[in-house]
């Protein structure tokens, strides 16, 4: 299911498993995709509010972001709403905050500071990273890897979260996946496809398991996508629910290695190879 009412094939590379749209809408479309999405500030009723802290609680070091205890500077590249940054900022002792993104809240509020992406490269460097489902929507996902990977400090880490090209989600769903959001997703990494991207901005990756309850919340937006779309046949989207609630069955099921391969999003922690990087830059 897609975001506007622009269309298009999804293709799957041959050399890696991703997967990306065959044509990208043009800039004209951004605006209507974007207009409602989710990183929007917005006030929910008080008890959806109470049921999301309960089950936030069960992956607080996902919403962390594995962010170290003592870490001084924190860059998140796509900081939506900042949700991200108002959870550091009350950690005691709260790090040094800044967020971008393409667009400028209308309120920061205290919670950090707002840097445009220019700003980013005259920046001091710092010690984690964070791009929060962002590569998919990137242009140039492997130009802006290589530009953070420059803003670390010795010692600093780079932590990602992106969908998983091999979800069971996409295999059972198909185009009603959440994660196939087209215009929005420009590219859905394989496992194979975002190790040689990190690979190639001077970072070694080490992948960590993703929460249980995400895959159960994607579920939960795939199925919303299959119920809403009145243009296919009431056969063919009761298939696909019961096929995609059995697949998340056995995924919660299954060993971390296995829900590893097939988990709707990849959770990577990256150090930079500190010889290989300044070797390259004639350090």
């Amino acid at each position: 299911m897609g975001a506007t009412d622009r269309q298009s094939l999804v293709l799957s590379c041959r050399e890696c498993g991703g997967l990306h749209p065959a044509v990208f809408p043009g800039p004209d479309a951004r605006p209507d995709a974007y207009r409602d999405y989710y990183t929007g500030a917005r006030r929910n009723p008080f008890w959806r509010s109470w049921l999301r802290q309960i089950a936030d609680a069960t992956r607080r070091d996902y919403l962390d972001r594995q962010t170290p205890p003592a870490v001084g500077r924190v860059l998140d590249y796509g900081c939506g709403a900042g949700a991200y940054l108002a959870r550091m900022a009350r950690r005691n002792p709260a790090p040094v905050c800044a967020g971008t993104d393409a667009i400028k809240p209308g309120d920061t509020g205290q919670a950090y500071a707002w840097l445009s992406p220019p700003e980013v490269l005259a920046a001091r460097p710092f010690d984690w990273i964070t791009l929060g489902h962002v590569l998919e929507h990137l242009d140039d996902p492997a130009a802006v890897v290589g530009l953070l990977a420059g803003k670390l400090s010795s010692g600093g880490g780079v932590w990602i979260a992106t969908p998983n090209a091999a979800s069971f989600i996409i295999g059972s769903a198909g185009p009603w996946a959440r994660d196939i959001d087209f215009p929005r997703h420009r590219q859905i990494f394989s496992r194979k496809g975002l190790e040689q991207l990190l690979a190639g901005a001077g970072l070694s990756a080490r992948f960590l398991p993703a929460p249980r309850l995400n895959a159960v919340l994607n579920v939960a937006s795939t199925l919303r996508n299959i119920a809403g779309d009145r243009s296919a046949s009431r056969r063919d989207r009761a298939a696909a629910t019961l096929t995609t609630v059995l697949q998340l069955m056995v995924h919660l099921m299954s060993p971390a290695s296995r829900r590893s391969i097939n988990s709707p999003e990849f959770v990577v922690v990256c150090r930079r190879k500190d010889a290989e990087w300044a070797a390259r830059r004639g350090g």
